[in-house]
């Protein structure tokens, strides 16, 4: 039986929320139907032999449409000459819709227009606002015959994307579902790891997330310091890489807080590290849906977010949303520190949706051309 090829455009090095969705939907797809390639504008991927031994393409883009039109055009072209059955594009705000228009002229049987984000990232705040300004004219202007089909990770993100051009009946919401057996709560792994990272006795506050403006990463260093001044067993445990740690670091080194707060990097173990934690924190300025809460409560966390978090991120009674004043998260975190049942709560994952096992299912109806509706919920309806 001939495989359903699917192109994933495009994935990142960093691993991200859109590079780690398409990795995550490989991972459990039925790989005897279906043949996933992937294109980057990466000049490497860090993961690629891995997916090469796999059997999966890799196509590397040698620039953007931004840098060189002529050029991207040239290999977008070429991509498509492959002859793939389904094209879906993870997008996360306009700056033009030129793949999506070449993608269809191309013929492709499925374009699929995926929306994961609520705001437009940038390195400043001029930068964003032009950002955000292009992405509002191209929204307001996005030609409905430029995909077959629409989905969004949340209904903020499906408002974000498309607006009012695109009906919201027709816009699939696609869980960001993961593998709940592998961040679920174990008594056994949390005393490990605190043992391993030597936090016995210490109250953890962790987040996960890329050193961006989105992530909020200023505020989460204000807030742990007001929360360190009350608690000097507190400690902090970042996760992730990205271009403005050095900015943090020399912030928490101003503070006087090095030995407190623990830059952990890029990290294969991340179920591992959430059972060390005591409270989940993800104050982000925008989230197209916040997957690491998903995860954080899989592992049992008290996890709080920012009001800038789509509601869909709230599966279990262990999160809260926080207003956005540094107080307010003080207040909240020193709440918690007598102590909480940490329960499993994989059960409630799956009822609601989030267990990738089941998600998959409906992604490769989906890619087969099935209409889905039946099994998602869509942008206009009551949550």
């Amino acid at each position: 039986m001939k495989k359903i090829k699917v192109l994933q455009f495009p994935i990142g090095n960093a691993r991200g929320g859109i590079t780690q969705y398409a990795l995550e939907n490989w991972k459990f797809i039925d790989k005897s139907r279906f043949q996933f390639d992937f294109a980057t504008r990466s000049k490497t991927l860090d993961f690629a032999d891995e997916l090469i031994d796999q059997g999966c393409k890799i196509h590397y883009l040698s620039c953007s449409s931004e840098e060189n039109e002529t050029q991207f055009i040239k290999e977008i072209n070429q991509i498509l000459r492959e002859e793939y059955d389904v094209i879906h594009l993870h997008t996360s705000f306009w700056k033009g819709y030129l793949v999506e228009k070449l993608a269809m002229e191309s013929k492709c049987p499925m374009v699929i227009i995926h929306s994961h984000s609520t705001m437009a990232d940038g390195i400043d705040e001029k930068q964003r606002n032009e950002y955000v300004s292009k992405h509002n004219f191209y929204k307001d202007n996005l030609p409905i015959e430029y995909a077959t089909d629409f989905c969004a990770c949340s209904k903020l993100a499906a408002n974000w994307l498309f607006g009012k051009q695109i009906p919201k009946q027709r816009i699939n919401i696609l869980k960001n579902a993961i593998d709940v057996s592998k961040y679920s709560f174990s008594s056994e792994t949390r005393q490990a790891y605190r043992e391993k990272l030597e936090l016995d006795g210490c109250f953890v506050l962790g987040h996960i997330g890329r050193f961006v403006y989105p992530k909020n990463h200023e505020m989460l260093i204000e807030i742990f310091r007001n929360v360190y001044n009350e608690m000097p067993n507190a400690r902090l445990m970042l996760i992730g890489e990205g271009e403005l740690k050095d900015t943090i670091s020399k912030k928490v080194k101003k503070y006087n807080l090095e030995d407190v707060v623990l830059f952990m990097g890029k990290r294969a173990d991340v179920p591992q590290l959430l059972q060390a934690m005591d409270v989940f924190l993800l104050p982000s300025q925008f989230e197209g849906l916040g997957l690491v809460l998903i995860e954080a409560q899989v592992a049992g966390l008290k996890c709080l977010a920012s009001t800038n978090v789509p509601k869909e991120a709230q599966i279990t009674p262990n999160m809260e949303y926080v207003q956005d004043s540094v107080s307010d998260w003080v207040d909240g975190i020193l709440k918690l520190t007598n102590g909480y049942e940490r329960v499993k709560c994989d059960e409630l994952i799956k009822k609601s949706g989030y267990d990738l096992r089941e998600q998959i299912k409906i992604l490769e109806k989906l890619y087969m051309g099935e209409d889905i509706s039946k099994y998602c919920t869509n942008a206009g309806a009551e949550l």
